[in-house]
């Protein structure tokens, strides 16, 4: 079995990507969950940056159970002064980048290939005894010319590198380029195939970095540079958990296999969202809280009859987004049946789930949530008599910083009815909450209600324009509930959404109570 090296450089090349600059505890925080995911080398940064970069690299090197790398130029001083991040044996990898594209090297050196090899040689002989193991990359390989590649990566071996790292520094590479590259190298250079360690490291500016390294693999590369949620320079890098999913769902690279803990992979990229406030795209692969939602009737009829229909079991045991059923005018019978059964613990005999169906798609909303489905199966007669209805806001507002608050803290006042049919005739609920942000303040003013304890455990947010989308996990009861809500306040998305779970939980409750 061939084993692939994941290389994750989060800490490196995603620290330096535009808005992403990490703080030393929030580096030593990820990298305790990539060490944890099972990643084989985490690069942690470039030491020379800055004074804290310096000493979190060196912490690290000291205190995680897998090697770190760490990125330098390639010169003399620099070298030796990164290396001292190792200092006292700890094993690690020094990485250093030179230019080998025509571009690059007339841009940065002026002068001609050759003194590219002269210096990658000096700079390997000189880094090779400061270091357990030194990496050279070569930037933008995939725009140099082949030969002197080539050569480059021999002089690079020659010299004491243990690694060559190929970089497709703007991805202007193609799946079958970066393979034709690979196999070139491989076959070229007989060491490629002998212990020494070919890599690469593929951008993601035209969104093609995790095709580009999986078509390396498939070619014969041992190792990968990845980064969580692809973050990284410009438009980012190969994501991790796309490269590994894809590894694991097909037979692309035979006999390729990676140290991966896939159920390590979903809190892994909930912790580096909750640092970077990136969530990505709802549709992100993945990630993405679309990943595993059903909207559409044949999708939902599928499902029903056969999960493996539309849902990957691989993505369930990534802990990642939990799957969803979303009701709207394009969902069906059997839609309808698993939205009821799932989410209010209610099977509709065929009558009444031939009417239910008919009532969502003429339904005006796009997506029919909860507290609306539990409004329509009062119309179609389907509740016990003695369940009193939903929970409905009846007014929701939001103030922030008033005079004795800290800066920055926000009050939410929430006035709820309990009602029949969900008209707010009944009983009414007047709440408030704060706090720093809606997460806490919102919850804390629903806790004053009666029935299950109510938490949220993940919330993102898309949108602009005054217009927004709104999905969050909301627990309640100890039962999770994954909802989504749109519209122009993200303050009183939240609050419905909560209310899909506290109504869900509570038609539940009182079902089985019967």
């Amino acid at each position: 079995m061939r084993r692939i090296r994941i290389f994750d450089t989060t800490l490196r090349d995603g620290d330096q990507a535009a808005g992403f600059a990490f703080s030393p505890d929030e580096k030593i925080a990820l990298a305790r969950a990539l060490e944890a995911a099972g990643v084989d080398i985490i690069e942690t940064g470039f030491p020379l940056s800055s004074a804290p970069d310096r000493e979190v690299c060196r912490v690290l090197a000291r205190e995680l159970s897998v090697p770190t790398a760490v990125m330098c130029r390639g010169r003399r001083e620099d070298i030796k002064k990164t290396a001292e991040v190792f200092q006292g044996g700890v094993p690690g990898v020094l990485h250093i980048s030179l230019p080998v594209s025509k571009t690059h090297i007339n841009a940065k050196f002026g002068k001609p290939e050759q003194h590219i090899l002269k210096l990658a040689a000096e700079t390997v002989s000189y880094a090779a005894g400061l270091a357990a193991a030194v990496e050279l990359g070569a930037e933008d390989a995939t725009r140099a010319d082949r030969e002197f590649l080539a050569d480059y990566c021999e002089t690079a071996l020659d010299a004491g590198a243990q690694i060559v790292n190929i970089a497709d520094t703007l991805g202007l590479c193609s799946p079958r380029q970066m393979g034709d590259l690979i196999a070139y190298l491989v076959n070229r250079i007989p060491r490629f195939s002998a212990g020494a360690i070919l890599s690469v490291h593929c951008h993601n500016d035209l969104g093609l970095a995790a095709a580009n390294t999986l078509a390396a693999i498939a070619a014969g590369c041992s190792q990968v540079e990845v980064s969580v949620s692809g973050i990284g320079e410009r438009a980012g890098n190969a994501a991790l958990e796309e490269v590994y999913a894809n590894l694991e769902a097909r037979g692309d690279s035979p006999g390729a296999a990676t140290g991966i803990r896939r159920e390590k992979i979903g809190p892994l990229i909930d912790l580096a969202a909750g640092i970077t406030g990136y969530g990505g795209s709802p549709l992100k692969p993945l990630s993405g809280w679309n990943t595993r939602a059903h909207g559409s009737g044949i999708h939902q009829q599928g499902l029903s009859r056969r999960r493996e229909t539309y849902s990957l079991p691989l993505l369930e045991q990534m802990n990642l987004r939990p799957e969803r059923i979303v009701l709207s005018r394009h969902s069906g019978r059997e839609g309808v049946r698993l939205f009821a059964r799932r989410y209010c613990g209610i099977d509709l005999p065929p009558e009444r789930l031939v009417r239910a169906a008919a009532l969502v798609k003429g339904a005006p909303r796009a997506a029919t949530g909860i507290s609306e489905f539990i409004v329509l199966l009062a119309e179609i007669q389907a509740l016990p008599p003695e369940y009193p209805g939903p929970l409905v806001i009846r007014d929701f507002s939001e103030t922030f910083s008033e005079e004795g608050w800290p800066p920055g803290l926000k009050k939410f006042r929430v006035e709820l009815s309990l009602g029949p049919c969900g008209k707010g005739t009944g009983e009414l609920y007047h709440l408030e909450g704060e706090g720093e942000t809606e997460t806490a303040a919102i919850p804390a003013a629903l806790s004053a209600l009666p029935g299950p304890a109510l938490s949220v455990a993940k919330t993102a947010v898309s949108g602009s324009g005054g217009w927004f989308r709104l999905y969050a996990e909301i627990s309640a009861g100890g039962r999770l509930y994954p909802v989504e809500r749109t519209g122009a306040i993200p303050g009183r998305l939240l609050c419905e959404c909560c209310l899909d779970a506290v109504n869900g939980e509570g038609l539940r409750r009182a079902l089985s109570n019967r």
